[in-house]
């Protein structure tokens, strides 16, 4: 949980759900990271969980109704559940076309090559299977596709944009993210526009490139009223399930430029696309013409934003993926 990532904000987003129904929830987790990355300590991380009881070790024995867990193949050996089990899949490292690159960390590549070699012998070991993205297809007699969500309460338009056109990356400095195209971008246009801010958030880094960073933001008010104040999240991920950042984003009014995977595709919202540098610059520039014609613009586009992000609203999801934890006790 320390590393904070998307699939950590969820897991902790449904067992407080969860827990305020009324629900008895435990979280389990092994004693590890990818690449070693930890952004949240322990005092941070239980502020977050609300008194949810948290567990961390390389082996488990779970009693409980129902077990959720994140699906990783062969995972059930590090977890004894006294109980039916879902299978939730929230990376898609075992549907991408080719292997990552090394960079992409080792565990996740030797994960992708069991899945190939085992993957619907494994999945049959659940009683049934999560996908949070319509792309995402598994062989399995019982499949839920429940989508990622968000806080429209929270993530909604809270201030006004900057004064000068704003771009914002949130996310790791990873190649999965697409961390170097958004550098290169930051260069591309530091170059052609003088008014222009590269803000990141998920870490910090050296001034020299054009770009702040602002570290991890753990408070979601906070991370809200960043995308409020964007003109364009940039988002390049090469590889995704369901990406929390742009629904957020468009949540609080900020439209999105992203790449065309199928992840993206599957979402059915009013997204920008690009696929390479050149792209991402020449599309970012397109709204900033916009901006300097009519600062209006983007609020206007907000509110069309927001309004179509609305069908991935917490209170309409969470209580369809209850309705799954019943339906398999």
């Amino acid at each position: 949980m320390a590393f904070g990532g998307g699939g950590e904000k969820w897991a902790w987003t449904v067992a407080k759900y969860l827990h305020k129904r009324g629900h008895q929830v435990e979280i389990h987790a092994l004693p590890y990271t990818p690449h070693g990355r930890k952004v949240i300590n322990s005092n941070e991380l239980a502020k977050i969980l609300e008194g949810i009881p948290y567990y961390e070790a390389w082996h488990h024995t779970v009693s409980s109704d129902i077990s959720y867990m994140f699906y990783n193949p062969l995972g059930y050996v590090f977890f004894h559940c006294k109980s039916k089990k879902i299978a939730g899949i929230h990376t898609n490292v075992y549907f991408m076309p080719k292997i990552p690159p090394l960079n992409y960390g080792l565990p996740a590549i030797l994960s992708r090559l069991a899945y190939k070699v085992m993957g619907t012998a494994d999945l049959s070991m659940y009683d049934a299977i999560h996908i949070i993205n319509k792309a995402i297809k598994v062989r399995h007699k019982r499949v839920y596709y429940i989508p990622n969500f968000v806080n429209t309460d929270i993530y909604k338009p809270m201030t006004k944009k900057r004064d000068n056109f704003t771009v914002l990356y949130v996310g790791r400095p990873s190649w999965q993210k697409g961390w170097d195209v958004f550098v290169t971008l930051a260069n591309l246009l530091r170059s052609k526009c003088s008014n222009v801010e590269f803000i990141w958030v998920g870490g910090t880094c050296n001034r020299a490139n054009g770009i702040k960073g602002l570290g991890y933001v753990t408070r979601e008010q906070e991370l809200a009223r960043l995308y409020s104040s964007a003109h364009v999240t940039v988002y390049p991920s090469r590889a995704d399930n369901f990406p929390l950042v742009v629904v957020e984003s468009l949540a609080c009014g900020t439209p999105v430029l992203t790449t065309g995977i199928p992840a993206h595709l599957s979402l059915d919202l009013p997204l920008l696309f690009a696929n390479n540098v050149d792209e991402f610059s020449q599309k970012t520039m397109n709204l900033y013409n916009e901006w300097k014609k009519d600062p209006d613009y983007f609020a206007s586009l907000g509110i069309k934003l927001r309004n179509l992000a609305m069908r991935y609203d917490s209170k309409n999801i969470l209580p369809i993926f209850e309705r799954m934890l019943k339906e398999n006790c």
